[in-house]
């Protein structure tokens, strides 16, 4: 308790009592932003947003993951974290209730603008963190995650506070001046964060497996074998320490292997489905023709409100020895033969259009509107040259670091599902980079104008 009074007491000294008052007043300002759709919902929420309350209340009332209204497989497809979160906060609260969960997306989300600006910080100082924390507090599509129950919010304050805990980590461990380096146990806190993060959003296990396999590199580097092979044992440790009971779980229901959840199969099977471009809602539109001849516009309020369960069992019916998600799995494998070898130029160019796709827009109907999409290729732009500009700077390892998660979960959006809001957890990386690069052109003209 002495170490938090201390590093509270010191926070004026090391970042200045003026920029703790302008964080104050950003933090306000995203807290009051995120009330209005804590106030007033989302009318329309995307058929996640039923699932994963429908799964959080089920877990709550009946110690079950879906219960009678889901498909034993099919409640598998969404990742289990925010459901485990959102039932723990109806046990506290005493009930499960929707206005509940986006008052805790709301806290959460001024948890981002914290983390985030001490990521800024560190790439930078006070500039790019006071600029990439105003970012997550205005930008549209944070606002709008609140309005819905998603497992992004819980996301995107936890992949931030991952990598800024893995370079404290670092910190810790690294050589003082006298040679001395700190407790192997510090690697524990990014080693949970990261496996929490890959329950949240399971594509994210790639990245966690990646920032262990840096740890190691780096540790071997500095052949510090001993204190390496510690620290590296407890990050693991740590990081399995959410995903192995759930793996077990699945084992034993499923009797397969599968990690965190069954979704990828889906993914693949919409992200190689060429007719309809790889995007979603028209995949569901052609297949809600086929099953009962009558079209649909995508994403009219009709077609949100027909179930996709039952449209993508019907697909998985063409392999019944096989379980539904390993069934859409091989199925996206022989749209991706098909398609791909009938038309490889056209392939192409629908992956390149879906990550267009992913980065170019965000969730919410102001992203979709043309001064949306300036806005978010503009703060993409300013994101990807920041990156640059560290590695310009030789800040080798952030550079690393964040760059990993954009690249890795971009390709894994490019061979599957690449929805838009697949970007909107990375924003959070996006948003110190642009405000890095800013700061960098900001400083710039002021020189020249001396």
């Amino acid at each position: 308790m002495n170490a938090v009074r201390n590093w509270f007491r010191t926070l004026p000294a090391r970042y200045g009592r003026r920029t703790l008052v302008a964080l104050a007043v950003i933090a306000v300002v995203g807290l009051g932003a995120r009330a209005v759709p804590v106030v007033h919902p989302i009318k329309e929420p995307a058929d996640d947003s039923h699932a994963y309350y429908a799964l959080a209340k089920s877990l709550y009332e009946e110690g079950s993951y879906g219960g009678p209204n889901f498909h034993k497989e099919a409640s598998s497809d969404w990742s289990p974290g925010a459901p485990w979160l959102y039932a723990g906060l109806f046990v506290v609260t005493g009930g499960p209730r929707e206005g509940t969960i986006r008052i805790l997306e709301a806290l959460m989300g001024v948890g981002t603008i914290l983390v985030v600006f001490f990521l800024g910080w560190r790439l930078g100082g006070r500039w790019p963190a006071l600029l990439g924390a105003l970012g997550v507090a205005i930008y549209p599509p944070f606002i709008h995650s609140v309005g819905e129950i998603m497992s992004e919010p819980p996301a995107m304050l936890s992949l931030p506070a991952a990598i800024l805990s893995f370079f404290w980590a670092w910190d810790r461990t690294a050589a003082g001046p006298d040679g001395r380096r700190g407790s192997p146990w510090a690697w524990l806190l990014p080693g949970f964060l990261f496996g929490a993060t890959a329950m949240f959003r399971p594509e994210y296990t790639l990245v966690a497996g990646a920032f262990v396999l840096f740890a190691a590199v780096r540790w071997a580097r500095e052949r510090e074998w001993r204190l390496g092979t510690a620290a590296v044992a407890l990050m693991l440790v740590a990081l399995l320490l959410p995903i192995v009971p759930w793996t077990v779980r699945n084992f034993v229901v499923f009797e397969r292997f599968v990690p965190i959840s069954t979704g990828s199969g889906k993914a693949l099977y919409v992200g190689t489905f060429y007719p309809a471009d790889g995007e979603y809602q028209r995949v569901k539109a052609i297949l809600y023709r086929r099953e009962t001849g009558r079209s649909l516009p995508p994403n009219s309020q009709a077609l949100n409100e027909v179930k996709p369960t039952a449209l993508f069992n019907e697909v998985a019916e063409r392999y019944p020895e096989l379980p539904r998600d390993s069934a859409l799995s091989k199925i996206g494998k022989e749209n991706f033969s098909k398609y791909f070898g009938k038309d490889p130029l056209g392939y192409v160019g629908m992956t390149v259009r879906k990550v267009g796709r992913m980065w170019s827009s965000g969730v919410g109907s102001f992203m979709s509107t043309t001064l949306g999409r300036v806005i978010q290729v503009a703060l993409v732009t300013l994101g990807v040259a920041g990156l640059v500009l560290l590695g310009f700077r030789r800040r080798w390892w952030e550079t690393l670091c964040l760059a990993t998660p954009i690249v890795l979960v971009t390709v894994v959006g490019a061979a599957t599902l690449a929805a838009p809001r697949r970007n909107e957890i990375l924003m959070t990386l996006i948003f110190p980079l642009a405000g890095l690069a800013v700061a960098a052109v900001a400083s710039a003209l002021s020189s020249s104008r001396e």
